[in-house]
């Protein structure tokens, strides 16, 4: 009977997922016009429009449409997990169009920011709402999705956006397909406007004449509205998100902006906002010209540096201290750092840099009530979390289905492999080969400061079936530091006695980027 059940709700998803397939057609978002119409992060402090722009900066999409990706979500880069399209329990429905197994499709899914390895690796614009708006149950809605070939996920077939319904799968009714002409339009807001272009494009007559980018909505603009959108709109948000471009994409997507901005008027205790001329310090945060800052940097010598940037005037007075924690839930305090009268500026810890650090701006007062007496500190602000690999995904090892990372453990630098399953033969393949640590990207390839053989680093992941690549670690005894880097040096030779590796032939197939390079 359980078999016969079983098999009734296989043949009736796969029924359904005709129809749902079909009903996709009508639900294609087009432009970013379109995006207004729903509800997809247009509020605080939802992150949907965030994600949007994200993508569009990490992809490029070709005149025949293809959106090729500058990431593997196979290999869960920036947190990307895979998504299973099964049947609502409820009424048999998948929520995106069924994928045939011979087709080698597969779903992918970015937004989760509930998750520590998922959030720390994202932009400080898409995240700052979710940490300072830890009682609001809106600040975790919002994915992206895209369907790619799982052999070779280098393109994205479809991109959908969508949220999360009930805390648990997502909302059918509110998932969406992107067009990639939409990406390219969110694509087209990170690059500079020219306002005197863009004016004198108007007073021709062509606003999209020859030679512009007809995918950039800005220049399509009477005047009025671009000089409205820099008086109101970007006056408003340049305190809030130091991106110009998802100020624009906020602007223009329709997002809720009022609201949002009096958020940020109570959270910063602003009286006035009206800005002040650049050379003057702001009374209030309103008053300013750029948003606040605050993060977790490295010392030379693998501790955490903490550094603040554009802390107003009246909150100032005070008298607050920048204190790490552990994590953003933890109440585990590492240190702490009175700023004095110093509005911007970094100081060195002796914590040693470690994943999901985190630093929050706070105020202590003298509080009464509940048979409570005495001084309690209050929370003004919270940064980002300390990222352990830096928010830079694995380098791939030049014609090896294999990648190299370089990220930090307890302030030393480390190095991890991700090797895909179908290199079976990958031990053999590097069995001469090493992972060198190197203090500068100027180092030749000899003058390493720490080595590690593949074959001496240790499996970190699970053999799960989801999971499409080995994970191996190791971590050495160097310092991380502004400038590590770790490179991939390959030989087919055997290194007889291994004293001699630093005159050893090898060629470098892969180089991380240097720790904390811009």
């Amino acid at each position: 009977v359980q078999l016969i059940g079983r098999l009734g709700k296989q043949l009736c998803c796969l029924s359904l997922s005709v129809l749902v397939a079909s009903a996709f057609v009508n639900r294609t978002l087009r432009n970013i016009d379109e995006l207004k119409s729903i509800e997809f992060g247009h509020e605080y402090p939802r992150h949907g429009l965030f994600l949007l722009h994200w993508l569009a900066d990490h992809i490029s999409v070709t005149p025949s449409e293809d959106i090729l990706l500058r990431f593997d979500p196979v290999r869960q880069d920036y947190g990307f997990q895979r998504y299973k399209n099964v049947c609502d329990g409820r009424d048999m429905q998948r929520v995106l169009p069924h994928l045939d197994a011979s087709s080698n499709r597969v779903y992918y899914t970015l937004g989760s920011l509930s998750s520590g390895s998922v959030r720390t690796q994202l932009p400080t614009y898409m995240t700052q709402d979710f940490y300072n708006a830890a009682e609001n149950p809106y600040r975790d809605l919002d994915r992206i999705v895209i369907q790619v070939d799982r052999a070779s996920p280098v393109m994205a077939d479809k991109v959908y956006i969508t949220q999360v319904e009930n805390g648990n799968d997502f909302d059918p009714d509110k998932t969406y397909e992107i067009s990639p002409k939409l990406l390219r339009q969110v694509k087209a807001l990170q690059e500079p406007l020219d306002l005197i272009q863009a004016l004198e494009l108007h007073m021709s007559g062509s606003p999209n004449s020859t030679g512009t980018n007809s995918d950039d909505l800005r220049l399509a603009l009477a005047p009025d509205q671009l000089l409205a959108h820099l008086k109101n709109a970007d006056k408003r948000l340049k305190t809030i998100f130091e991106e110009q471009s998802v100020r624009w994409l906020l602007s223009l997507a329709g997002y809720d902006i009022d609201a949002r901005y009096a958020v940020h008027k109570k959270t910063w205790s602003c009286s006035i906002d009206e800005a002040v001329k650049e050379n003057l310090v702001p009374e209030t945060l309103c008053e300013g010209h750029s948003a606040v800052k605050i993060e977790v940097k490295s010392t030379p010598h693998g501790y955490a540096r903490l550094t603040w940037r554009g802390i107003p005037r009246n909150i100032m007075q005070l008298e607050p201290t920048l204190v790490l924690f552990t994590s953003d839930t933890s109440e585990a305090l590492e240190t702490f750092l009175p700023l004095k009268d110093e509005a911007s500026g970094s100081e060195n810890t002796f914590v040693a840099l470690k994943h999901g650090l985190h630093p929050r701006l706070i105020s202590y007062g003298f509080s009464t009530g509940h048979g409570f007496f005495g001084i309690r500190y209050s929370v003004i602000w919270r940064g980002p979390q300390f990222d352990g690999a830096n928010r830079v995904i694995p380098i791939e090892i030049h014609g090896y289905n294999a990648s190299l990372q370089l990220y930090t453990r307890e302030g030393y630098a480390c190095a991890r492999l991700y090797i895909r399953k179908l290199f079976i033969d990958w031990q053999d393949t590097f069995r001469n080969s090493w992972v060198g640590f190197y203090t500068s990207k100027q180092d030749q390839d000899n003058e390493y400061k720490h080595y590690q053989w593949v074959s001496g680093f240790e499996q970190a992941s699970d053999d799960d079936d989801d999971n499409e690549y080995l994970v191996y670690e190791y971590q050495s005894s160097m310092s991380i530091g502004p400038g590590v880097q770790a490179r991939f040096l390959f030989s087919r030779e055997n290194v007889p006695i291994r004293f001699f590796l630093s005159w050893f032939s090898a060629s470098a197939l892969a180089h991380t980027i240097p720790w904390e390079e811009d």
